[in-house]
């Protein structure tokens, strides 16, 4: 692997993960002026307002809410935020909670049980400020009454090894939840509110980040029922229950456009994939790369997604096209693994073996896919660097790259190589970058 290529990338991405940095994108989002607090369209006299609660949760509540405790640093703050495990630190005024991610525990339910009892002191003529980031959905939990909470959790397990998308999951999850769905502005109600949302799905769609807790939810009982049967998912008994009473409108569905509750509520996107790639170009053309934002909508199975990536190369490598070398080409989006057996890697990493395996023996390209949170799957890396050496360079090893795929085992490849990337968590989360150069 060219060691030149390898630098620049990781200087690409580190401008990307910089442009969304969440205390940066809350402090492009609100402006203060006295007692007059802007957002996006908004105006708010913080005159007005008994008490301003605020509730962050996420991969980036900390920063977000170390964000908002500076610009509102004279008021007396209220509320808590939940975050990650080992992403905590101490705030002035807001409590610091850590639950569980990509799965819920018992830390998540507790949150969800305080929220909901913070949300139940509100009046009209307080202020509700929700800080709302990628994870949330499985660190503030609270399934709908008579759900088991083992059920609720081996649930989501289940969800996020089938192949569904995010968005489908997130369906399930909203029709489980008291939060999701709606559920957190209902509980605000009949206080005014602000949510500040950095966004971790593609197309940043309100209703699916964090599973949409302040906004309405277009999908039904219908829709969990449909996804249920299309990835061939065994309910236990509770949820099953659950999903025949909403199948047979006996309980509530989700809060829906034209409920008053909405009337109140005030949404701004403040950090997405998108604003992360624009950096990531900027920088790239800086040093002397000619650079094409392809796309930030990238979805799909990670291994076959890769095989787009290497047709590019391959068209840079022969044609010099769709841009003149030197050439970066940099995209985002959440791609999914659908697991058959069990090693070790994520969804970025995966796409970078893939991509090593299809371009074997072409010289001169090289490809970074990496997670903005630092984190790909259950491991310590962001992801991973492939390049036409890859392969061989494994093979020298003992390792088959293509046995190593199709056992998922991505991490102990890239391990193996000294190619995997190690950043850290970076306390941001706005999906995936890719980075393609070529020479």
């Amino acid at each position: 692997m060219r060691n030149g290529l390898k630098k620049d990338a990781a200087e690409i991405l580190k401008s990307a993960i910089e442009a969304v940095e969440p205390s940066v994108a809350v402090k492009r989002a609100l402006a203060r002026d006295k007692n007059t607090l802007r957002v996006g369209t908004r105006s708010y006299d913080l005159d007005n307002f008994q008490n301003i609660y605020v509730i962050a949760f996420g991969k980036a509540s900390v920063p977000m809410s170390k964000a908002l405790e500076e610009i509102l640093h004279d008021l007396p703050l209220k509320g808590m935020l939940i975050t990650k495990y080992g992403l905590g630190s101490k705030l002035e005024r807001i409590e610091v909670y850590e639950a569980a991610h990509p799965l819920p525990d018992e830390n998540s339910l507790k949150a969800g049980q305080m929220v909901k009892e913070i949300l139940s002191r509100t009046e009209k003529d307080d202020l509700v400020i929700f800080l709302i980031s990628g994870g949330g959905s499985s660190l503030l939990a609270l399934p709908r009454k008579d759900v088991s909470f083992k059920e609720f959790v081996k649930l989501h397990e289940t969800m996020l090894t089938s192949g569904a998308t995010i968005k489908e999951i997130n369906t399930v999850r909203k029709h489980l939840s008291m939060v999701k769905g709606g559920g957190l502005a209902r509980m605000a109600f009949p206080a005014q509110s602000i949510s500040l949302v950095l966004s971790d799905v593609v197309g940043d769609p309100l209703d699916v980040v964090a599973s949409g807790p302040t906004v309405p939810d277009s999908s039904t009982f219908e829709d969990f029922n449909d996804i249920v049967e299309r990835y061939h998912i065994t309910l236990l008994p509770s949820i099953s229950r659950l999903l025949e009473d909403g199948l047979n409108g006996l309980i509530e569905e989700t809060l829906k456009a034209g409920d008053p509750v909405f009337d109140l509520c005030y949404i701004k996107l403040v950090g997405t994939n998108c604003i992360a790639l624009e950096a990531a170009a900027k920088k790239a053309s800086e040093m002397g790369y000619n650079t094409l934002l392809l796309s930030s909508y990238i979805s799909g199975e990670s291994k076959e997604i890769a095989k787009v990536f290497a047709a590019l190369a391959r068209s840079e490598l022969l044609h010099a096209r769709p841009m003149p070398r030197p050439a970066c080409i940099v995209a985002g989006g959440e791609t999914t693994v659908t697991l058959k057996n069990g090693g070790k890697g994520g969804r970025c990493q995966e796409m970078a073996l893939s991509f090593a395996i299809e371009t074997e023996d072409h010289e001169g390209v090289l490809f970074l896919a990496a997670g903005t949170d630092g984190i790909d799957g259950p491991t310590d890396a962001a992801g991973a660097f492939a390049d036409g050496n890859s392969v061989e360079k494994a093979s020298m090893q003992g390792m088959d790259a293509r046995t190593m795929l199709a056992s998922h085992d991505s991490y102990t490849f890239f391990d193996g190589i000294d190619d995997l990337h190690k950043i850290g968590e970076t306390g941001t989360n706005v999906m995936d970058i890719y980075i393609l150069l070529a020479e």
